[in-house]
């Protein structure tokens, strides 16, 4: 046998354009494709959320998620019919896609069929015949008629698993949990009845009780694998074909010349693959291109693509060639924590924690998006990390002058990154005086969880989670300080007012504490909010957001509650409030029902509150819906919401969600009180092919615009949405504007002849 050492060639990368307004785009990893299946003239390679294109001839990609019309987001199988040219798609839910050059259609059988008695799961898709696939489903065997788009028959298998089914000579084959079944032509017609599929046994060479993991066809034989060895039907017995010792098989591929077997050595994390040459004998192939290897497919041309759960898709395009890689612009992983937008981009922490708030060992570090290309900082690719093991990193802050980042870690301490050096430090109970705590009851990790910065005292604010003193400051000169709190509780994030009080989220409550900016505590203040001093009607308090005007929205497991006290707070008085709104005919409180798992605050000063069950959009005041965002209404991956960041220069908002992150671009930025530049006009020139709104930024907050036509004659009128408004190019009676040349008056206040004040052109052409 020959063993080939591989080298890594790093080749493609697919980059990202400017989204436009109202437009979804999936910002999740495209490196790690588990499935995979080929057409004439493209690979498919399908990650746990989409599915990445790669024509044969020139390497090009394609993305398919959920915004280029997938209509799930947890993919099991993917298998390419060749006489239909279909695509098809199975999810973990039993939703089937079926995708072809005309657009996708949703098959949901599976997924509305109740009666299934068990999992809904579907293991593999596999060619019937011209016109129909086998679905191999936990619960059974689906035969789905791609023409008619239905079902031909469904065969109900109790409790057996069936991992995978194919056609030979007018008899199917059903490798499951116990055994291999088939059935002949002289009971086709009796198929859905399980009882009329035969099993082999230990007569026949093979014992029912085992779970095969595959049954194929190779050189006009049927094949069969078990653990490590692979079996051959011979005549009306199997017999053993090829056994290897140490070696479990992963999985086998026929669908190129050579009969391609994956396997893992059983006392390590090798891989090689086992390569059958008709007219000759096995050839092993190990390296780097091979580690973790889950499936494998090979080109009719003899080209292999390997899938696997690394960074980036491996080929060979012989079995003597390098190994070389295509990698796709994406984060990390889908390890999401939370979200930030900072000076320079995107930031996103991968740490964690569980249900019982244990830490979850995470040494994905921090991904980064500058400049529409993304990148991570770990274990994988940096010292700091690495040497100091770095572990759940939970939150950050970018100081006001840009110059330093600093990250929260759940085992580590305070990570400090200088933008300027580019060097990372560490702080911990050693080199703060014992300031940062040892967490009680787990003396060797310093539990930090959140953080926010004071501006007016130059103090950054941090949680110490489980420590003796669980609220610590540290100021611009180095000086570290911690404080006692009064009352009872775990800390688990901190947030800073316009008037410097701290809001402090607690397991099981929220508290204000104000150190008056002074070195003395003394003179610091307190207050404790739960549902029986205040209109919390629940402990339970996930967040705590700041708005623009200054206002608290505290997010809870039962809605939002708003605190617009400024000082007041802390005597007692200020209660928060809910806000009543009309939810069809009926007055309630805002989202009560809901959890807020988080809330961010866009340029024009709405409300995005993030929950269980879908995306809202609230008017500054939340007293109006403006939008909602599921699954069922737009391309959201999932309704579980659990981070948001906007980015108010541009408008994108970032949507951190449990099947992975998304942005959408709102029609609202950030703003000054007063014009600062020329507006900018987009697109401008307007041509012909451009179907969106256009867009007219860098305005002064919620500035009055006007469009007129060269003659002074008003065409349309609006108000922005913070620093940038909308036109549709309609006039009032709703008609299309002709072509020619526009003036855009903005203005702060409703008098133009006294107010501050911008004027710019628009060119619209037919």
């Amino acid at each position: 046998m020959k063993y080939f050492i591989l080298y890594f060639l790093p080749v493609f990368c697919l980059g990202q354009a400017e989204l436009r307004i109202g437009e979804w785009r999936n910002q999740i990893p495209y490196n790690n494709g588990v499935h995979i299946t080929q057409s004439d003239n493209a690979i498919y390679y399908a990650t746990d959320l989409a599915i990445l294109r790669i024509n044969k001839s020139d390497f090009s990609l394609s993305r398919i998620s959920r915004t280029e019309g997938l209509s799930g987001s947890r993919i099991n199988a993917i298998f390419f019919h060749k006489p239909s040219q279909t695509l098809v798609i199975a999810y973990s839910d039993g939703l089937i896609d079926l995708m072809t050059s005309s657009g996708t259609e949703a098959i949901p059988f599976i997924k509305i069929f109740n009666n299934v008695p068990i999992s809904k799961n579907i293991n593999s898709i596999s060619l019937r015949d011209d016109n129909s696939v086998f679905i191999s489903a936990d619960f059974g065997l689906v035969s789905l008629n791609l023409i008619t788009k239905r079902v031909d028959f469904t065969v109900f298998t109790e409790k057996v698993k069936v991992v995978n089914t194919i056609s030979f000579q007018d008899s199917y084959y059903m490798a499951t949990s116990q055994g291999l079944y088939v059935l002949t032509p002289s009971v086709s017609n009796l198929i859905e009845d399980f009882s009329n599929w035969h099993q082999f046994d230990f007569s026949e060479g093979l014992d029912p009780n085992m779970t095969y993991q595959q049954v194929m066809v190779y050189e006009n034989q049927v094949l069969v694998l078990q653990s490590n060895e692979i079996l051959r039907l011979n005549g009306q017995k199997f017999e053993s074909f090829w056994d290897i010792q140490d070696f479990t098989f992963n999985n086998a591929s026929t669908d190129g010349p050579d009969l391609i077997v994956s396997m893992k050595y059983n006392f390590n994390n090798d891989n090689k693959l086992f390569i059958l040459k008709k007219g000759s004998g096995w050839t092993d192939l190990g390296g780097e291109c091979v580690v973790d290897n889950l499936q494998t497919l090979q080109e009719p041309n003899g080209r292999l693509w390997l899938a696997d759960k690394r960074n980036g898709f491996r080929y060979l395009d012989d079995l003597q060639s390098q190994c070389k890689i295509i990698t796709v612009e994406g984060p990390y992983n889908n390890n999401t924590f939370k979200l930030y937008s900072f000076s320079d981009g995107i930031y996103v922490t991968s740490g964690g924690w569980d249900e019982t708030y244990t830490y979850l060992y995470r040494r994905d570090g921090i991904f980064t998006y500058k400049s529409r290309v993304w990148d991570f900082v770990n274990y994988s690719n940096n010292d700091f990390f690495r040497d100091n093991n770095i572990q759940d990193v939970l939150s950050a802050y970018e100081l006001p002058d840009h110059s330093k980042i600093y990250y929260t870690s759940y085992q580590n301490g305070l990570i400090e990154w200088s933008r300027a050096t580019g060097e990372y430090k560490l702080y911990d109970n050693k080199n703060t005086g014992g300031v940062l705590g040892n967490a009680v009851g787990d003396a060797t990790r310093v539990r930090l969880t959140g953080l926010d910065y004071d501006s007016k005292s130059n103090k950054l604010w941090i949680a110490d989670y489980l420590a003796a003193r669980q609220l610590v400051s540290l100021d611009k000169t180095g000086n570290w300080a911690s404080y006692a709190i009064p009352f009872s509780g775990q800390i688990l994030d901190v947030a800073v007012d316009h008037n410097g009080y701290k809001w402090l989220v607690f397991r099981d409550g929220l508290a204000v504490f104000d150190d008056r900016n002074t070195p003395s505590t003394s003179d610091d203040r307190f207050i404790a909010l739960n549902t029986s001093n205040s209109n919390l009607t629940t402990n339970l308090v996930y967040n705590v957001t700041i708005d623009i005007e200054g206002d608290v929205w505290v997010g809870t497991a039962a809605g939002p509650v708003i605190f617009e006290c400024g000082s007041s707070i802390f005597d007692g008085n200020c209660k928060g409030t809910r806000r009543k709104v009309d939810q069809n005919g009926i007055i309630g409180y805002l989202l009560e029902t809901e959890e807020v798992l988080c809330l961010a605050v866009d340029g024009a000063n709405r409300k995005w509150i993030g929950t269980r069950n879908g995306l809202y959009v609230q008017s500054p005041s939340g007293e109006f819906q403006i939008n909602y965002f599921n699954t069922d209404n737009s391309p959201l991956l999932s309704n579980n919401i659990f981070s948001l960041a906007v980015n108010n220069n541009t408008g994108e908002v970032w949507i951190g969600t449990d099947r992975g992150i998304q942005m959408y671009r709102s029609d609202a930025t950030s703003a000054k009180d007063f014009f600062v530049n020329e507006p900018l006009v987009y697109p401008n020139p307007v041509t012909s092919d451009y179907k969106g709104p256009v867009a007219i930024k860098g305005l002064a907050r919620d500035a009055r615009v006007k469009i007129t036509d060269l003659s002074g004659r008003l065409v349309f009128e609006t108000f922005a949405n913070g620093g940038q408004a909308l036109w549709d190019r309609k006039d009032y009676l709703g008609n299309e504007v002709s072509s020619g040349i526009y003036l855009v008056f903005a203005n702060t206040v409703k008098d133009y002849d006294k107010s501050d004040g911008a004027v710019t052109k628009l060119i619209i052409t037919r």
